[in-house]
């Protein structure tokens, strides 16, 4: 099991309970039979691992708590993230405990049909156990920090900030995650020892390096191919839309009046508006509410968010066509 990041290196963890008992020994153990010559060690550092991330993910959502006094949310979604990860967990090791490599059978007779699906089923499970993982932390972290771990709205004042948080977070992990794969390379021929002493030098815990270190099912260690590529991939995807937002927050509104409304278009909060003389009639509040327009008091408008539909819409409800 190799997460993308380390768990919240650094973190102190308060008391916890014993999470390394959620996941049998034995069971971690055999997962590794078949792929490793020290399966017992291989078997330990998963489950010091998985205790490890779990006790480090409540020390952080501990310390958000008390800055926000949200204690009743994390005491009841954490029980829940614990179990589906446990669970994920159980079904990513039970996965690996099928696949089996030379390096461990043999060559002779070597059923390679068998050993590859049974690798594309541990891959499966791998990136279910890490998604669970990613899913129940934006889930929890939302709820304890209101309205900071939400996600990134192009209407958002702060949008701009925020996406280039972001997008200098997805860059530092790339880096590291590059440097990490290069020092492991690097120390190749000085053995396990040596590559283990240069990931401590980024501040991996020796647990979650040993994982790091653990050779696929093509016999390559590190952080996988498809990490980086779908890491630099999401960099792309978050400059791409900050250009976006960036163009947004510098064009003005505009206003056109129509003849059933006026039309108020603002790029910048990502909305487009109507403002009505008087209650519009009942048709017309049904095509609003079919193409995604809803009242707003506060304002006195129907409005909507910004897209090429509600766009030409709110023109014909305005009364603007021709």
């Amino acid at each position: 099991m190799t997460f993308q990041t380390e768990p919240n290196a650094g973190t102190p963890a308060p008391a916890t309970p014993d999470f390394s008992a959620d996941i049998p020994l034995e069971l971690a153990i055999r997962a590794h039979a078949g792929t490793s010559h020290s399966p017992e060690r291989r078997g330990e550092s998963e489950v010091s691992c998985y205790a490890q991330t779990l006790a480090a993910d409540l020390a952080e959502f501990t310390a958000l708590v008390e800055k926000h006094s949200t204690t009743e949310q994390l005491a009841e979604l954490f029980p829940k993230y614990r179990d589906a990860f446990r669970r994920s967990t159980l079904e990513h090791l039970s996965a690996k405990s099928r696949c089996i490599s030379t390096l461990i059978t043999g060559g002779s007779n070597f059923p390679v049909r068998r050993a590859e699906k049974a690798n594309s089923t541990e891959h499966r499970r791998l990136g279910e156990l890490l998604n669970c993982r990613t899913l129940w932390r934006k889930r929890i972290l939302k709820a304890i920090v209101p309205n900071t771990d939400g996600p990134i709205m192009s209407g958002d004042a702060d949008a701009v900030e925020r996406l280039k948080a972001e997008i200098e977070k997805a860059e530092a992990k790339q880096t590291k995650m590059k440097a990490v794969n290069a020092a492991i390379r690097k120390n190749s021929k000085a053995g396990a020892a040596a590559q283990l002493a240069a990931l401590k030098d980024f501040g991996i815990s020796e647990a979650h390096a040993t994982l790091i270190l653990e050779p696929n099912c093509f016999g390559r260690s590190g952080f996988e191919s498809f990490e980086l590529t779908n890491n630099n991939a999401n960099i792309r995807r978050l400059k791409d839309r900050l250009v976006t937002v960036e163009r947004a927050h510098s064009t003005p509104a505009t206003e056109q009046e129509g003849t059933k409304a006026r039309l108020e278009d603002c790029p910048a909060e990502n909305r487009v508006r109507l403002f009505y003389p008087g209650k519009p009639d009942a048709d017309t509040r049904a095509t609003l509410k079919s193409s995604g327009f809803r009242w707003a008091p506060s304002i006195g408008c129907w409005q909507a968010y910004r897209n090429n539909r509600t766009l030409p819409m709110a023109r014909h409800l305005a009364g603007l066509e021709g």
